[in-house]
């Protein structure tokens, strides 16, 4: 006899049956063993070893720094005796030649006052004016005398570029090609250095 009570009866699972995933069959599942990376499509990383760096002498690096820094020090001693001579002869050029700007201007009136004399012995006029003005030319030309200004001897020379300056050319048969044949302004030499030209009148050659 049975009791009435409905029996439960337990069906095996297999395990190979298809069930829908749950989280925990979701889990992170372990990476693949971790391979090097390759340097290129068919090349592998090579392993290279540094290579061995050699540590230089300290007494080479410091004979090698003293003769650099002589070098340096020679150099250095040359450029400022250099400069000093510069200094030295520049010194000299200006104290040699301090008053150059000053009697140049001082010429302007040296030749007015020779103008002036000029014309009075050409006119004959013999007067204590004529007297004063002549005695201003004496002192005048003392004056440059006395600071070495000496006037170009340029009257029947041979042309110089570098002592006269061509006002005109005049055809004669008198003189020579390029012979100063007449001086129109006097020029003067303070020291060694010109320190006016003379302007003067060239004889040209006269063509057959």
């Amino acid at each position: 006899m049975t009791d009435g009570r409905d029996k439960v009866v337990k069906i095996p699972v297999s395990r190979d049956s298809k069930e829908p995933e749950t989280d925990k069959d979701k889990a992170v599942q372990p990476h693949p063993p971790f391979e090097p990376a390759l340097k290129g499509p068919h090349e592998p990383v090579s392993e290279e070893k540094p290579e061995d760096i050699t540590e230089q002498d300290p007494l080479e690096v410091a004979k090698r720094e003293a003769a650099e820094n002589r070098d340096r020090w020679i150099r250095a001693v040359a450029d400022l005796e250099n400069y000093k001579k510069r200094a030295i002869q520049e010194r000299a050029a200006i104290l040699k030649y301090k008053n150059d700007d000053l009697l140049r201007d001082l010429l302007t009136v040296t030749d007015n006052i020779q103008r002036a004399v000029d014309f009075c012995s050409k006119e004959g006029r013999s007067d204590p004016v004529v007297d004063g003005i002549c005695m201003i030319s004496d002192i005048l030309q003392n004056l440059l005398k006395k600071y070495d200004v000496k006037e170009i001897d340029a009257l029947g020379q041979i042309f110089d570029p570098n002592l006269h300056e061509a006002v005109a050319k005049v055809a004669t048969k008198d003189q020579k090609s390029n012979t100063v044949i007449e001086v129109l302004e006097k020029g003067y030499m303070y020291q060694d250095r010109l320190l006016r030209a003379a302007k003067v009148v060239v004889a040209a050659a006269v063509e057959a």
